[in-house]
């Protein structure tokens, strides 16, 4: 009962993060260029400074787009490398962020939770975007769950400032109180999960075959 509570009380949605990071790499993708440096540079010397941003912007998304591309393609040495180009040289810029998140998504499938929490917790703390700050919180609280702290899971879980994941913090506390065999909670939050679902979703059918068996198991008990 155990082992069914921890491969249904887990969901870590990888394919949701790929549509995030794309939909953030074409909203972003060329505009990482910080305009307010022409009040520190000044006139003349903002072009020139400009130019170098530019060209420093260009070369991290190759990489970031090298990155997606090897992750795809299930090569995860190659996806892992690109990363921690981005990490080691890009840090100052959002790919920075991406970088360290495709770490730990490299990390735990190869069970490493403990690289995989300390990359996240770099974007946690030190991310200057709250929506990446929010979604590595998320993921931390997951990984936690993996790696069977459940009461720092729960911790993670919880909290008032979701932003625009109104569906999955709830979900993934769904998923800690599963494996805490607080079932009756466990469907509660699954029920504000789906609230804040949209209807065609696809993460919605298997939402609900956790609600449902969380509510089966506490009816039977």
């Amino acid at each position: 009962m155990a082992e069914n509570d921890k491969l249904l009380g887990v969901h870590v949605a990888e394919d949701d993060d790929v549509q995030r990071v794309r939909a953030w790499w074409k909203k972003n993708g060329m505009g990482i260029v910080a305009g307010v440096a022409i009040g520190v540079v000044g006139v003349g010397g903002f072009k020139g400074w400009q130019a170098y941003t530019e060209n420093r912007a260009l070369s991290a998304s190759d990489v970031f787009q090298e990155m997606l591309a090897y992750d795809e393609a299930g090569a995860i040495d190659q996806a892992r490398d690109s990363a921690q180009v981005l990490v080691k040289d890009y840090r100052a810029t959002s790919y920075g962020d991406l970088a360290y998140l495709m770490i730990a998504k490299l990390a735990t499938k190869k069970g490493d939770f403990s690289n995989a929490m300390e990359a996240l917790t770099q974007v946690m703390k030190k991310s200057k975007d709250p929506a990446m700050s929010q979604l590595a919180r998320l993921r931390l609280s997951q990984v936690n769950l993996l790696a069977g702290d459940l009461v720092r899971a729960h911790e993670l879980a919880t909290t008032g400032d979701v932003g625009g994941f109104k569906s999955e913090y709830p979900e993934v506390l769904g998923d800690v109180l599963l494996a805490q065999h607080k079932y009756s909670d466990a469907v509660e939050a699954y029920d504000r999960a789906l609230e804040a679902l949209a209807p065609a979703s696809s993460s919605r059918a298997l939402l609900t075959s956790k609600r449902n068996y969380a509510r089966s198991i506490g009816n039977n008990q």
